[in-house]
Parts: structure tokens; sequence; C-alpha cells
């Protein structure tokens, strides 16, 4: 709680922060008093009064309130807008529901620790999505505290969600080539193909350009990635200083069947003339419009169904692509790179069940080395 002394025509005032209303500084003035002297004696009473009855001076604030008023003038200026995007949904969908009409000041560490229960055991989430959101409440309740909204964080006392670690689901070398195949016969054939043999993301694929692949020289430049919110596509350009900027080389096969969809595309500007969308995109529709991340993977659900693959996420196609070049051999660090993780470690944390398939046989055969030395 913070005070001073201000002058207003002939008197002196005693001008106190009182918190935060509707995004705005509120405060409070007490006086006056004829001398200045006066009032910096009366400083400190004053202060205490305020202090024990400060939720009286302050109109009553929701939680959900409080979240909407960091999300829009904090997060919103802080983060990027897909990070934004997900802080809204979450709050929108899952936190808000809950917790949104809980009034402010009487929010409790218990309420909390309800809600992750709630969201983990009624509403099926992982711990991981719950730590997430704990995260975001904290936020949200550090800015009220700042703001002198409330003295405490009530998340400070809650114990949070524990992320567990996380196994992807992947193919195996037999069902990748089938995939392969079914979805040569479906619009978003380059898209898997690009994912299977390289272990980019969805977004790369689909920010991709023409002149980031070198189909002469077998390689694609990952520079940037494109994601849709709101209906609206955007292209988010990578610092060239960070890994996820990369090279990765390509093989003859997936060069082939880049120079053939090329091909394709440049018949069809021919065709279509003003109708086509000639934007430079690699995975499009027919008429160039480029295809973004969600119908991608919405196609790519439809299709596994329909053909009795074994479900996976499209992201699992990237972790499929790690999990069998570690399978047959390749040094780690190579793979770390091609995928564009910040560490090598990175790597080894995600596919530690290949690893331990590995250390399996390193065991059995030590064994078989004594075996065969005793005969």
């Amino acid at each position: 709680m913070r005070g001073h002394i201000a002058k207003k025509g002939k008197k002196y005032y005693i001008v106190v922060d009182i918190g935060i209303v509707d995004g705005k500084r509120k405060q409070k003035w007490l006086g006056g008093f004829d001398t200045k002297a006066e009032a910096e004696e009366a400083l400190p009473g004053i202060l205490n009064i305020i202090y024990q009855n400060k939720n009286k001076l302050l109109e009553r604030k929701t939680f959900g309130e409080l979240l909407d008023l960091w999300l829009n003038t904090v997060a919103k200026n802080r983060v990027s807008l897909s990070t934004f995007q997900s802080y809204s949904s979450s709050i929108a969908l899952h936190i808000k529901p809950f917790l949104g009409d809980y009034e402010l000041s009487k929010l409790t560490p218990m309420d909390l620790q309800k809600y992750y229960q709630h969201i983990m055991t009624e509403k099926g989430l992982s711990s991981t999505l719950a730590l997430y959101h704990h995260r975001i409440i904290h936020q949200a309740l550090d800015y009220a505290v700042k703001m002198d909204m409330l003295e405490k964080n009530p998340a400070d006392y809650v114990d949070p969600p524990r992320k567990r670690s996380y196994q992807p689901s992947i193919w195996d070398e037999k069902t990748a080539k089938k995939a392969l195949e079914i979805f040569k016969e479906t619009n978003i054939r380059i898209p898997v193909l690009l994912a299977i043999y390289t272990g980019m993301r969805i977004g790369e694929i689909a920010a991709l350009k023409w002149d980031d692949i070198h189909l002469e020289q077998g390689y694609i430049t990952v520079n940037k990635t494109l994601m849709k919110i709101n209906g609206q596509t955007y292209i988010k350009e990578k610092a060239e200083n960070k890994n996820s900027y990369r090279i990765v080389a390509i093989s003859n096969q997936v060069v082939e069947e880049l120079k053939e969809w090329k091909a394709k595309q440049e018949k069809l500007k021919k065709e279509l003339k003003e109708l086509y969308h000639d934007e430079g995109f690699v995975c499009t529709f027919e008429d160039g419009r480029v295809q973004d991340p969600k119908y991608i993977t919405k196609v790519f659900q439809k299709t596994i169904e329909k053909h009795g693959l074994p479900k996976i996420r499209f992201h699992d196609l990237r972790h499929t692509h790690a999990s069998l070049l570690l399978k047959h051999g390749i040094d780690p660090k190579h793979i770390s790179d091609r995928l564009g993780h910040s560490t090598i470690t990175t790597t080894l944390n995600i596919y530690s069940h290949v690893f331990d398939e590995k250390r399996r046989k390193v065991a059995e055969t030590f064994e078989d080395i004594l075996n065969n030395q005793q005969k």
C-alpha cells in the first residue's frame, strides 16, 4: 500500500493507491490538512486504516474478470500470437467455466486444487495440460498481487500437477511404407511424405515455399512456420541463430516426388490462369491455396481411420522418423540436428524408449559373448 502528500489549492491531502478497478489504478484522496506537516503526521495511521479495509474500497472482482484483464493487458503484449490464442482457449473452455465466478479476494489454494483434480479426473485432461493451466492461473494471480488487488498469490500454496513423461505413438517401418502408398491418393500426399521422410513439424511443412526447397542439391531450408488463427493465416519467421532454423537433407525419392508435384502445380497454373492462387507454397490445394495445419490434421485422421492404420497424431510422424533412425543406428547428434532440438539431451529424453531397447540388446549381446566363449 502506497501513499503520498499532494497539495490542492491551499490544502494538503493524503493520496493513497488502493488498487486496480476495471484496468485503471484507483486512488483515494483524504484530507485536507492546513499544513504539509499535519498531513505527514497523519499518513501512517491513514495507511493502516486503508490497509485494513482495502477490500471494502475496491469493487468486488471475480477471478474471471481478472483473467480477462490479465489476458488483454499483459499476456497479449508479451507472448506470441499462437501462445495468446492458446491462453485464450484454455481460459474460455476450461478455467473460467469452473473458477470464473469465484470472488477474487476469496479464491483459495483449495479452490485451485479442486480445479486441477476436476479437469484431470472428470474432464480427462492430461497432467501436462493441467500444469499448463496452473501456469496461466499463477501468472494472472501474480499480476493481481503486483496491482495490489491481492495480498498474496493463492497459487503459491498449491501442489501443481506433476508433468508425466510423454511416450509418443509411432509406426513401424511396414506401416509407414503402407501409409505412404495410401496417402498418394489424397491431396495431403506431400505433407505426409515430408513428415515421414524429414521429421519436420506440421507448421514448418505448411509454411514451405519452393524457394526453400533446393531440389538439385537435395535439401530443404526450414526457416518459418505457418499457423491459422481465427480464420487468418500467419507466417512466423524463425531466427537464424536458433536451432529451429536449419537445413534438412532429403533423399532421391523425396526429390523425385517433389519434382512431380511441382510439375503438376505448373500445369494447374496454366489451366486455371487467374483463378490460381500463386503464392509459391508447396503444400496447396489444386487452385494454389495453401493447406493449413488444421486441414492437414483433419484429413490425416480421417484417412488413417478409413484404412485401419494404427491411430497416431500427425505430429507422431515426426516421432516415427526419429525413432526409426535411432532404431537403425543413426547417431543421436545427427538426429537432434535434423529435428531442430536445442540440445541432444532433448532428443535423448524424448526417445528414451528406443534406447531402452538398445540397452537390452547390449545386455543380451554381452551374454551371448560369454556363452559362446564357454563353448
